[in-house]
């Protein structure tokens, strides 16, 4: 039997226009470090004072991208909507609008944009535009994800 968590959602579940945000997150040093030691993106601006002090365009040390593109994914998960439903990430786009700098507490704000039953499996695609908003509602990444979800038809 397929086990789920007490919040998970099915395909069916979904309708276009539904809306989700999370809660908040502050990224600190300490993840940044992690991150560069875990990836091995080692780049100045990131890991290196003086050098993103003297040649960046933030007065200082700032996480990368990608970094908050996983936190976002961590935040998404937290709220349980895929916990024993969500089978795949099928695809996603980023697109960057703004630095966020160590300190700031971001969260992600979910809207469902199509919902796509599947023709060979009890799944549906959803389609979410996401985005990363800092705590003064700052716009600093969005994008499209599309999730692959089962259907409640697979637990019959």
């Amino acid at each position: 039997m397929r086990q789920v968590g007490p919040s998970a959602r099915y395909f069916e579940d979904f309708s276009p226009g539904d809306e989700f945000v999370t809660q908040g997150r502050t990224i600190s040093d300490v993840e940044n470090t992690m991150w560069a030691m875990f990836t091995g993106d080692m780049n100045p601006m990131h890991v290196d004072d003086e050098y993103a002090r003297e040649f960046g365009l933030f007065e200082g040390r700032f996480p990368a991208g990608l970094m908050l593109v996983g936190i976002a994914s961590g935040l998404t998960e937290r709220l349980g909507m895929f916990s024993g439903t969500g089978l795949a990430m099928i695809d996603q786009t980023i697109v960057y609008h703004r630095a966020v700098q160590l300190g700031d507490t971001v969260r992600v704000r979910l809207r469902v944009v199509e919902c796509t039953p599947s023709r060979s499996r009890p799944a549906g695609r959803v389609r979410f535009e996401y985005s990363v908003i800092k705590h003064d509602d700052e716009l600093c990444i969005s994008g499209e994800q599309t999730i692959l979800l089962a259907s409640r038809a697979q637990t019959a």
